[in-house]
């Protein structure tokens, strides 16, 4: 253990004061800052999607964290339609998408990053998070567009090699996995410009015995002119995602959780699978086309799924499946029975008219499976989908009037049950977003592909009532806060009743000066849960409360160098009579010289907690590509040193090292991530 410790230490720091002579391209030596940019700007968002009743899963996250990193190399035209795209992964809102519209009708093309100030509802910190992703090129009508060859795409294009590595020592030992404890990923994508897209991708997790127990491969082609008025805009070939209305009916993309100002998605229809992610997508074919403003999308998807079989009793009782897994994970006898067991069969489509201010689309598919599915009957699945086939179909909108904005979406699935959401946003002023979101699942509905905006992640069996604000009550500051008062009109496996819960938050950031700005966010939650009596005859109901509090502080030294403090605490209560408490202190530096091919960053951190109710979740920098909030629970350190390497103009070195010094042990995880772009 303690020779693999010192390999990482030494890769590490190797990695970040190596010595390499070529110069640094000026995009590329500010990938690294603009991409963790990026993660902070989204961080509490993205934290909230992760974490659902106490359980989540980073890799959820790959897919808009390769959005992140293939639009700062591949900019947008803000003097295009593209620039649709930032809100698709939640950088900008409708109206400020509306703005750039008017804008360019009134004024004609923007010319460069500080006239976007002028636009409404523009401020400097999203002028700063959006302007790498962007460049201020020429307007064009769909006619004067270069067209795309296959010997263009084919030769123009561009390479990307990754290849990563992670290993965590320590802990409970797991005898029963079959593999190393070695997580290894590989990745190849090739694109030219936004038309063209082609990838691999393999993966192996710790623990699991095959070294491709993933692989997976997509090609997505998009603007193929058929006509003046007609075109191909997306066809993907190989693995891919879908996204439609608000999420209701079909959605298999990553989204938000709470903490926005507005929930009005806008769904970026089909896209290209180049993570590594074994959840919810799609295999087969996919395409939309289009006339003028009406867009008709038809797909199929055919592969293999993970789910746990019924042994049957005698050879004529039929097959059945009692659970579909989506983990991905495969490390032990048991994981590897319900490997890839099932067949999953989805086709349908998708028709919306979409104007400029106004739009409206019907969504229906159908889904096949090869064996039957049949949960084993507990006190809350009595309405979980059961059977080989199901048939979902829903009606969305999302209408602009001036500075108001309505959307919603209806569903049904084919038992009769509807599922639906409605919503509000307002701009009054410049610096002012006003939300108000009602939504009301029926606990009959059934969907396997829902993504809507909820307590749970089912989409079923709920209703809430949801207000968001953000304002700027002076310059240089930003409020952002939301109530949410949900119902759960169904038992679920926390608790055995119908029960209810509120939720609120409160965030306050202040751009202190150009070097330096803070942030503070309280945050209260109450909901039910089955009581832990051991003396109850059955569970009942009980409330608890988690209460937290977060203050971070960021400000640069010098021009290379940058601390950053925080603080947390949480506090966990329940009507069982629990009460434990939850700490984090840590200060974090960060040194990226300027026009040098090294940078590195380092924490340290103590914290503390009663009891994993009252953890503390930090965000943590790490390999390009990665997103990490752990959860930090009993009483311990936490350190991690991450370096990054640029060589020979193509090729770019990262490394991680991290510790986690407990009161009994010592848990290490080391990360290496070679990039490659030729």
């Amino acid at each position: 253990m303690r020779q693999l410790v010192l390999i990482g230490l030494v890769i590490t720091i190797g990695t970040c004061f190596g010595q390499s002579n070529d110069s640094v391209r000026p995009i590329a030596q500010n990938v690294e800052f603009l991409y963790q940019l990026l993660l902070e700007q989204t961080e509490d968002r993205l934290s909230e999607a992760l974490e659902i009743d106490g359980e989540g899963d980073e890799e959820s996250h790959e897919e808009l964290i390769d959005d992140y990193l293939y639009y700062l190399e591949n900019p947008i035209n803000v003097n295009s339609e593209e620039a649709a795209h930032l809100e698709e992964i939640g950088l900008l809102s409708a109206f400020q998408v509306e703005a750039l519209r008017q804008y360019r009708r009134q004024f004609g093309d923007l010319m460069f990053a500080e006239e976007l100030l002028m636009l409404d509802g523009f401020s400097e910190m999203t002028v700063a998070v959006i302007t790498p992703l962007v460049y201020f090129g020429k307007s064009e009508r769909a006619e004067e567009r270069e067209s795309v060859t296959l010997a263009k795409a084919v030769t123009r294009g561009r390479h990307q090699v990754t290849m990563n590595f992670a290993q965590k020592i320590g802990g409970e030992p797991h005898d029963d996995y079959l593999g190393g404890p070695q997580k290894l990923q590989f990745k190849y994508n090739y694109h030219y410009q936004q038309k063209f897209r082609f990838g691999i991708a393999t993966e192996k997790d710790a623990g699991e015995p095959r070294l491709f127990d993933f692989v997976g491969a997509h090609a997505y082609a998009s603007d193929l002119k058929i006509s003046n008025a007609l075109t191909v805009k997306d066809l993907a070939l190989g693995d891919y995602q879908l996204s439609f209305g608000q999420g209701l009916t079909l959605w298999s993309a990553m989204g938000f959780g709470k903490g926005g100002s507005s929930l009005m998605k806008r769904a970026s229809g089909i896209r290209p699978k180049a993570s590594s992610g074994e959840g919810k997508f799609f295999r087969g074919a996919a395409s939309t086309l289009r006339y003028r403003d009406f867009y008709a999308t038809v797909f199929y998807s055919n592969r293999r799924i993970d789910a746990t079989m019924v042994e049957a009793d005698t050879l004529d009782e039929p097959e059945l499946a009692s659970a579909l897994q989506e983990s991905g994970y495969h490390r032990t006898l048991n994981e590897l029975a319900k490997r890839n067991t099932i067949r999953q069969q989805v086709f349908g489509g998708h028709l919306c008219y979409a104007g400029p201010r106004f739009e409206v689309g019907y969504t229906l598919y159908h889904l096949r499976l090869s064996v039957p599915l049949e949960p084993k009957p507990t006190k809350y699945n009595q309405y979980y989908f059961q059977g080989d086939r199901l048939t979902d179909m829903g009606i969305d909108f999302r209408w602009l009037i001036g500075k108001t904005a309505f959307f919603g979406e209806l569903a049904r699935s084919d038992n009769g049950a509807f599922a639906g959401l409605v919503g509000m946003t307002m701009k009054p002023k410049g610096y002012i977003n006003f939300c108000v979101l009602y939504r009301n699942y029926d606990k009959r509905y059934q969907s396997l592909f829902n993504g809507a905006f909820g307590e749970s992640s089912r989409g079923q069996g709920e209703e809430g009532f949801y207000l968001g604000l953000q304002c700027a009550p002076a310059p240089g500051w930003d409020l952002l806060a939301y109530c949410d008062f949900f119902r759960l009109t169904w038992l679920s496996s926390s608790v055995y009743n119908p029960s209810w819960g509120q939720e609120y938050s409160l965030k306050l950031s202040h751009q202190i000066s150009r070097t330096a700005s803070m942030q503070l966010r309280i945050k209260s939650k109450t909901k039910m849960k089955n009581s832990a009596d051991d003396h109850a005859f059955s569970h009942y109901p009980i409330f608890y409360d988690k209460q937290s509090l977060n203050f971070q502080i960021s400000y640069g030294v010098t021009e290379s160098l940058t601390f950053s403090d925080k603080a947390s605490y949480s506090h966990y209560r329940n009507d069982d009579g629990a009460n434990s408490r939850g700490y984090l202190l840590c200060h974090d530096v960060a040194y990226k010289p300027v026009d040098k091919p090294y940078s590195l960053t380092f924490r340290y951190a103590l914290y503390g907690s009663d009891d994993y109710y009252s953890r503390i979740s930090v965000y943590e920098n790490d390999v390009l590509g990665a997103f990490s909030i752990p959860n930090l629970y009993g009483h311990g350190s936490r350190i991690y040193l991450l370096g990054k390497l640029k060589l020979f103009g193509s090729l770019s070195l990262y490394s991680r090292v991290g510790f986690s010094l407990l009161s009994e042990e010592v848990k290490t995880d080391l990360k290496a991530e070679v990039i490659w772009k030729p």
